[in-house]
């Protein structure tokens, strides 16, 4: 399995690596124009969402509009095999991290338990190298989405998932585990993919 998972993770990766810059400009922000028009965008309080790092789908332009819309903001912080999320309010709140990535240099956490945040309608928003039509994902291979929203905390949220996607990255059908997190939806630049 993991051997299959492999495959197709470097193949999604590949593709996605040999869109030239202005694709990858253009794609990402038809991503986020089509993410904003969906209500799980419009009716969330909060925003749960990876940081864009070297050929993902650009999420700058979602931050952006995030804070302009007076959503709170929260982005992942790595530590060991963990990941939490914490409230940033412009870019400036982040800082090379794990990997090599941006994350929040500090910051209020993101607490599933607080009862003001369980209340909260809140969008998280997935990267990931390969995905299919039936919503499978295929991360980077450190399982830190599929541990953070397995996580028994997180089954007290109201949240919706959608990843972020690029169409190079869409297959008919990837290899998948019972763990892995299948998001809701699936925003490319031409279509939104749902389970």
């Amino acid at each position: 399995m993991d051997h299959e998972k492999k495959r197709f993770r470097t193949e999604a990766l590949a593709a996605r690596d040999s869109l030239t810059p202005e694709q990858r400009k253009r794609y990402s922000d038809r991503i986020i124009r089509n993410l904003i028009g969906l209500p799980c965008y419009q009716e969330a309080d909060a925003i749960l969402t990876y940081i864009s790092f070297r050929s993902e789908v650009d999420t700058f332009p979602l931050l952006e509009r995030a804070f302009a819309d007076g959503k709170a903001v929260f982005a992942p912080k790595v530590s060991g095999k963990e990941m939490a999320f914490y409230r940033i309010f412009s870019k400036n709140d982040l800082a090379v991290g794990y990997q090599g990535i941006p994350e929040p240099i500090g910051g209020q956490l993101f607490e599933p338990r607080r009862n003001d945040q369980i209340s909260q309608r809140i969008l998280v928003c997935l990267p990931g190298a390969a995905f299919d039509r039936s919503c499978h994902r295929i991360g980077y291979g450190g399982g830190f989405y599929d541990r953070y929203l397995g996580d028994t905390a997180c089954s007290q949220m109201r949240y919706v998932t959608a990843a972020l996607s690029f169409n190079c990255q869409i297959f008919e059908e990837i290899p998948w585990e019972t763990h892995d997190i299948r998001p809701e939806q699936i925003i490319t630049q031409t279509e939104i993919i749902s389970r």
